[in-house]
Formats: structure tokens, C-alpha cells, sequence
């Protein structure tokens, strides 16, 4: 019988709040700093967000609808648990609906979800492919080729609805039997004649699934097949529009209708086609093929074969196990204890009853909380501690329940105790004997490969319809059924321990081949829950992991990007305003503030241009050595720095930042880091990025420089690569710009090319006229015709930056307007003084 499972769609929703979450994230990300990007990489950026918004939102959705519906249908098999023809909605109206609409949604849930991966690639590479004659050009195309199909299956699979409605069949009688005539009509839209008439057929077949994950495989197996061709003149008018009469005559000894196991299931099948113009019809329907009890006895009267043993086909069916209610001996070994006492007979069941699935969830925990400090670590956005905390919350309330749960179970005169709870702690239900309508094992979890190692439950049937566990995790299907035997027979209950299974999402166990109008079930074997759940964290693990990384690598962008550098501090700050200039007075003011507030306080009145701040920020930086902490004021402050349009305030933001990381501006401070350097290769990145700092302000700058340029050219870690190119960007100097240019379109990775394209025209503290020297080298760059669409986009976003200029993407009108501007551009650069730069305040 159907169980819908909280937890399933508990398990379904976790997993989907990251895919959600993670697509969410990264097109807000995107959206934030667009103006990094053209208007084409911003909507390819939330086409491929889309893609996992999509799949997180549909398996959310999913896990929903399903626990509504599958409580539905528990409803149903509950009402009706001896005619399974009643179970589906459509059949207990005499009717099968047309397969058609499912078909269409699923064509364009598949048609969308392939599209938004395979458009971003169409209109980006195939486009410079071609321009280039590269033949990859066709292996894109085709990859493509699979989106185009799709669309053009859905379309037809819309078309195809839209004219023919939503067909059904209607049944003349409710269940078919085998041996007994299939018969009623097909009502649809049909608007035109078909000239050769319609074609049906009906087929029994059994549908087998074998093996998992990639190599999954679906089977069906004809057993019995008919067909004929219903005339033109034989199609008479029905409600819908038009009505197919169906008459077929399946033999008696037939298999019957069994969805029982998803992975072996038999199956009635009434296909129709007919051949007309446009848009063929076709379509497929499902019908109930049961026996029911007058047609199991003429069935049996008449000589047919039963349902057990091996049948015709050669396929084994189950054989009856102990599914059926009696008395069941008690097992050697059991782990519930029983006792006398107070009147009546007493089942505990101690804690820590499965050390494994307890280790189990405890790592879960552990891997589970340290991607909690990752995201910590990486400054990840608080969405992502809100679902990691309350997924942590769920793993170490079930990992509390498994190791630390208890349960009592007191049967007396007339009534039955239980109490759960975990460390002792719980309430005690009393439950009279004359309210219980039965009390039977479920097979909740399984743990293992084999069906022998499943988990049970021990659940109490309420004659006013409440369900009550009185016991879990327990691992011996026999020792379920023994207590089960024991309680009732103390209880004066009717003895039944047949074993229900509890599958997730209310996935329904395998019946016996039905007999006399009786379903009974047996448990079949599933996927370990460990492999399962070690799969699911592994993925989640691994998405999370790719997020952070994501996110690291784009914060080298974002976070030196001028709107990124407001939106990402941690907590928003209310910013002060400083209607004048520093006083005298101020100074005496500031002066005796701790050193955090007077490093907060300068800072901002040098972002804000005032000069006298600045020459006692300089003379104050040194002493706040040791004595200042990164606050989300002075984080704030200096992202803000970072990107002054006052140079003065940018060598203000590195002195901040050297003063934080306790470096002295001085030969001994270089040498120090230049050792770290050399012989920490953690470090490494972090002490090339300080040597440049300390270059730019005029430390040993020719040792350094030569020890950042070999690191910057030689160094086989890419992230040192790039930290290096970072640090050059506060030397200050005609030739690094020339050496940063060369990283830009030589260096092997993107991750350096990036970088050293923002250095180039944006970042760092070189002059507007320094910069202007590199707009030659950046046209010729444009117009190669081997530059990768991507170096061709950094490209033209660094023209425009150094330029102020919005032109198009064309390598053609940037070279005009040089022809025609540049000089007068940098005229007007030269005009400026010395520290105006281009910047956000």
C-alpha cells in the first residue's frame, strides 16, 4: 500500500534548496556587477542560472505536489485495498486518459531545460568559430542540434494536443478480465477523415528495469499482442467530437495489470494511430486488465494456469512468504528487552541499537558543518548558513534519534503503554485495547543490499483512523514480527504480522500475483540508503564545493569591481558626512581616539578628498600597527578606497591594508616576505600581493619588482600567478603596464588574464595617461582575427574604461576614433593632476 513520506519530501526539498539557492545567487551576483560585462554575457550568465533554478524549483515543486498527491492515492488504496482498478482516478470513472498531455510537458520541461544550456554556446562560439574557419564550428552545431530537436518534439507534441483534445477511452466494463472482452470507446477532436481508416492495438507487455545510474536500462517485453483497423465509416460522433469504437479479445490466461514493482511491472497498453493530414494522430492509452473474484473462479473452473510458481514467459514469480498473519517463533538473537513487572509485560528498546547508521550520520554531521565553515570562510551569502544550519538542525535530530532513542512498549489489562523519547526524555501514550483496530511491522528504511537488511517500525492502527509508531530502527524483519505476535496475543488482538512496506514518496511495494480478488505484498529489495545518502551528499558536496569555488574566483573580479566593492560588505554602515574640511581642532580630537576610530574616521574624510586628512593619515598609519582589526566600518571603507577617483586615497587603502596585516614599510619587511614567499608556498600568494604594496610605496622597488614579474611569468600555480599580477598593479610604472599587458594575452589561465586586464584599465594606481599608452596595443589585440571571443571582450571593456568612451564591440570604430580622438583624449589627460583618476568618489 502507498505510505507518502514527510521525510522523503523533506529529503527531496533539501536537495532541490541548493540547486534553487546556488542558480538565485549566482544571477544576483551577476546582475550586481554588470557592469563588467556586455549585455550578451549577462544573459547568458542568467540563462545557465536558470538552468539549476529550474531543476531546484522543479524538484521543490515536485516533493510538494507529490506528498499531496501520494497522500491522495494512500487514501484511495485504503478505501478500496482489494480492487486495484479503483486506485487511479481516471480508471474508477471508467475511463483511461490519452497520454499525450503528460508527453507534451515532459517534451518542453526536457526542450527548455536542454536549450538554456546549449544557446549561451550558439551565440557565443559558433559565431567566432566561424569567423575563424575553425571546424569545431560543426561539433557545436550539432550539440545544438539536440536543443532544435527538442523544441521541434514539443511542438509537435503541442500541435498534436491542440487538435485532438484531450482524448480518452471509456470502458464498457470496470475491470477488464482476462478471457472477457476489452471493449468501449475512444472519444477525441477529430476534424478530418481518415482515408485508411484508424489503427489499434492492444498489447500486454512487462516492462523491466535493470541496473543503475548510467547504466540504467528499461526492457518491454511483448507478451501478447492484437490489432485491427477500424474503418472510416465505422468512427460515429461522441461528446468530444468524434467516438473509436475498441473491441478486443485477450486470452484467459493472460497476466493481469501489476505496477507493484516499479523495476518489473506488466502492463495493458492501447495504442491508436491514424494517418491524416498535418499532424498524424497517435496515441496511448493504459487500461485495468484484473481479475476479479467471479473471473478468478471461472479462471480456475476453466483449467487456467495460477500466478505462482514459474509462468509461460519463463519470468519466476514470487512465492508466498511470511506476508501472511500467524505465529511467528522468536528469533535466536533479539535486541528489544523483555521484562515483567507492574502488572503487565514490558518490550525496551535500549539506545544505540544500529552503531552503523549512527556513524553514519555522524559523519554526515561532521562533513555537514565543516561546509558550514567553508561557506564561513568564503564569506558565502546567508542564505547559504540559513539551509545549511537547518539542514544541520534535521542531521543531528536523526542522529540524536538513531544513537540516543529509546522505546517502551507496556502492554496491561485493557490497555498499552508507549513511551519514545531520547536520553529518557518523552511523554507516555495510554491507548485502550478496545481503540486499537491493528498493530502491524513496516518495512520503513532499508540499509542494506538484500532484503533481509531492512529497517522496521512497529505502528499502531487506530480505530478512528491516527496512526501511532511505537517503535523504530529496528533491523530484524523477524524480531519485528515476533514482538508484533507477542503484543497482540497479550493484547487479545487478532493476530497479523503480515509486513507492510513504508517506501519513500510512496513508492508501492511488489504484490503477489492477485488471486480471488486478494493483493498481498512483499518486500523488495532497494538501493542502500547509505549508498543513497552518500551519493546525495557527495552531489550537494560537490555543488557547494563549485559554488564557493565560483565564488572565489569571481570575487577576485567583483571584489576589485567598483559596484561590487559597496554591495559586498558584510553588514550595510550608515556612512558619515563631513560637512568640513579637518580643523585643528579635529586633529587634537582624533588624535586622542583609539586607534581603530582614528583609522576609520581618516579614511573616510580621505575618501571624501579632504587633504589635511590625508597628510594625518599618512603620518598616523604606521603607529596603528597591531592596533586595528578589519571592522565591517573599515571593510567598507576600504572597498570604497579601493576605487577612489583620488590616487592620494588609493595609496591611503594600501597603507590601510598593510598596517592591518602588521607589515612595516620598510627593506626588513621585504626580505621577510620574500623568504615567506620562497619557503611557504601557502603563503605564497598573499606575500607577493604585500611585496607589491610595499613597492608602490617606494620599498626596495627593483628587487621586487623583478621577484614579482618572475612570479608572474614562471610560477607554475596560476593562483600565485595571479596574485603576483595583483601586486604589480600598485607599482605605479610605464613598464609594468607593458608587463601586465603581456600576462593579459599570454598567460595560460583566465583566471591571470582577468586580473591582469582589470590592472590594466581600471585598478591599481597608474595615471590616466599611463593607461592611455596601452589603448594602441589593446586595438591591434581587437583586430586580430585569432583572438578568442572572450580575450576580445575584456578587450573592448578595457578600451571603454580607459577611454570613457561607449562604443560598440567593433574593432573598426575603436580604431577611428583613435585615428580621430586619441590625441585630443590624451590632451585632456594630461590636463589633469597628477592623483585624478578615474574612480567612483
Amino acid at each position: 500500500m502507498t505510505q507518502p513520506s514527510k521525510g522523503a519530501s523533506i529529503f527531496l526539498t533539501l536537495f532541490g534548496l541548493p540547486f534553487l539557492g546556488g542558480g538565485l545567487a549566482f544571477i544576483y551576483a551577476r546582475l550586481l556587477s554588470r557592469g563588467n560585462f556586455d549585455t550578451f554575457d549577462i544573459f547568458a550568465s542568467i540563462m545557465f542560472g536558470s538552468v539549476f533554478v529550474f531543476i531546484g524549483g522543479g524538484l521543490i515543486y515536485a516533493a510538494f505536489r507529490g506528498y499531496g498527491l501520494l497522500k491522495q492515492q494512500a487514501a484511495r488504496e485504503e478505501s478500496n485495498p482489494l480492487s486495484p482498478w479503483r486506485w487511479r482516478l481516471d480508471w474508477a470513472s471508467r475511463r483511461a486518459e490519452s497520454q499525450n498531455k503528460k508527453s507534451e510537458i515532459t517534451s518542453w520541461v526536457f526542450a527548455i531545460l536542454c536549450n538554456l544550456i546549449t544557446l549561451p554556446f550558439l551565440f557565443r562560439m559558433v559565431p567566432n568559430f566561424a569567423h575563424n574557419g575553425d571546424p569545431r564550428v560543426f561539433l557545436l552545431l550539432g550539440f545544438n542540434l539536440f536543443g532544435v530537436v527538442l523544441i521541434v518534439k514539443a511542438l509537435r507534441a503541442t500541435i498534436r494536443h491542440r487538435r485532438f483534445g484531450d482524448a480518452y477511452f471509456e470502458f464498457e466494463v470496470l475491470p477488464f478480465s482476462p478471457g472477457e472482452r476489452v471493449g468501449g470507446r475512444i472519444h477525441l477532436k477529430f476534424d478530418t477523415r481518415a482515408e485508411h481508416g484508424i489503427d489499434l492495438r492492444l498489447s500486454c507487455v512487462r516492462k523491466l528495469v535493470s541496473g543503475s545510474g548510467d547504466n540504467r536500462s528499461t526492457n518491454q517485453i511483448v507478451l501478447w499482442q492484437a490489432e485491427h483497423n477500424v474503418p472510416a465509416g465505422a468512427v460515429e460522433p461522441g461528446p468530444l467530437g468524434r467516438a473509436i469504437p475498441v473491441d478486443f479479445s485477450p486470452p484467459a490466461d493472460s497476466l493481469i495489470t501489476d505496477h507493484d514493482n516499479p523495476s518489473d511491472q506488466v502492463l495493458w497498453l492501447l495504442h491508436t494511430r491514424a494517418d491524416v493530414p498535418g499532424v498524424d494522430y497517435s496515441d496511448d492509452f493504459e487500461i485495468p486488465v484484473f481479475r476479479s473474484a467471479a473471473s478468478a473462479e471461472s479462471s480456475s473452473d476453466s483449467g487456467t494456469r495460477t500466478t505462482t510458481g514459474t509462468d509461460s514467459f519463463g519470468f519466476a514469480t514470487p512465492p508466498p512468504s511470511d506476508a501472511d498473519s500467524g505465529a511467528v517463533p522468536q528469533p535466536a538473537h533479539t535486541k528489544v528487552v523483555v521484562s515483567m513487572g507492574s502488572g503487565g509485560t514490558e518490550f525496551y528498546f535500549p539506545p544505540f541499537r544500529n552503531p552503523g547508521r549512527a556513524l553514519v550520520l555522524f559523519l554526515v554531521n561532521l562533513v555537514w558543518t565543516g561546509l558550514a565553515f567553508l561557506m564561513y570562510q568564503k564569506h558565502a551569502p546567508i542564505f547559504f548558513f540559513i539551509f545549511l544550519g537547518l539542514s544541520d538542525l534535521i542531521i543531528i535530530a536523526g542522529f540524536l534519534h538513531v544513537t540516543f532513542g529509546t522505546s517502551r512498549i507496556a502492554v496491561r489489562s485493557g490497555e498499552i503503554l508507549s513511551r519514545t523519547g531520547i536520553f529518557g526524555l518523552g511523554r507516555t501514550r495510554r491507548i485502550q485495547v478496545s481503540d486499537v483496530a491493528s498493530i502491524v511491522p513496516v518495512a520503513s528504511m532499508q540499509q542494506g543490499g538484500s532484503s533481509g537488511n531492512q529497517l522496521h517500525a512497529i505502528r499502531m492502527r487506530l480505530k478512528d483512523g491516527r496512526k501511532i509508531t511505537l517503535a523504530d530502527e529496528i533491523d530484524s524483519r523477524q524480531e519485528a514480527r515476533w514482538i508484533v505476535s507477542q503484543i497482540e496475543t497479550l493484547a487479545g488482538l487478532k493476530l497479523d504480522t503480515h509486513v507492510e512496506v513504508d517506501l519513500p514518496l510512496g513508492v508501492s511495494p511488489q504484490p503477489l500475483k492477485q488471486s480471488s480478488g486478494q493483493v498481498l505484498t512483499q518486500s523488495q529489495p532497494r538501493v542502500p540508503v547509505a549508498a543513497s545518502a552518500g551519493v546525495f551528499l557527495v552531489m550537494v558536496a560537490g555543488m557547494i564545493g563549485f559554488m564557493a569555488w565560483r565564488m572565489t574566483s569571481f570575487s577576485s573580479r567583483t571584489n576589485n569591481s567598483r559596484t561590487a566593492a559597496a554591495a559586498s560588505a558584510a553588514k550595510p554602515v550608515t556612512r558619515r558626512v563631513f560637512f568640513a574640511p579637518l580643523t585643528d581642532a579635529d586633529v587634537a580630537r582624533v588624535s586622542a581616539l583609539p586607534a581603530q576610530a582614528q583609522a576609520e574616521e581618516l579614511l573616510e574624510r580621505a575618501i571624501g578628498h579632504d587633504t589635511h586628512a590625508l597628510e594625518l593619515f599618512d603620518r598616523q598609519v604606521e603607529s596603528w600597527i597591531g592596533q586595528i582589526r578589519m571592522s565591517d566600518r573599515l571593510r567598507q571603507l576600504e572597498q570604497r578606497s579601493q576605487f577612489s577617483k583620488d590616487l592620494r586615497v588609493r595609496y591611503a587603502n594600501v597603507d590601510i591594508h598593510l598596517a592591518l596585516e602588521g607589515w612595516q614599510k620598510n627593506e626588513q619587511a621585504a626580505d621577510l616576505l620574500i623568504e615567506r614567499a620562497r619557503t611557504d608556498q601557502r603563503y605564497r600568494g598573499a606575500a607577493v600581493y604585500f611585496l607589491g604594496m610595499l613597492a608602490g610605496r617606494g620599498v626596495d622597488y627593483e628587487r621586487i619588482h623583478c621577484v614579482l614579474l618572475n612570479y608572474a611569468r614562471y610560477d607554475q600555480d596560476a593562483g600565485v600567478r595571479q596574485w603576483a599580477v595583483e601586486g604589480m598593479r600598485f607599482l605605479g610604472k610605464d613598464e609594468v603596464l607593458d608587463e601586465l599587458f603581456t600576462s593579459f594575452t599570454e598567460d595560460p589561465a583566465n583566471s591571470v588574464r582577468d586580473r591582469a586586464g582589470c590592472n590594466i584599465s581600471d585598478c591599481g594606481i597608474f595615471t590616466r595617461k599611463q593607461r592611455m599608452r596601452i589603448v594602441p596595443k589593446l586595438l591591434d589585440l581587437a583586430m586580430n582575427p585569432r583572438t578568442t571571443g572572450q580575450m576580445r571582450s575584456w578587450t573592448f571593456l578595457a578600451l571603454q574604461e580607459i577611454t570613457d568612451e561607449n562604443l560598440p564591440a567593433d574593432a573598426l570604430a575603436w580604431s577611428r576614433w583613435y585615428q580621430e580622438h586619441g590625441s585630443e583624449k590624451i590632451a585632456e589627460f594630461e590636463r589633469l593632476d597628477w592623483w585624478q583618476v578615474r574612480g567612483d568618489e
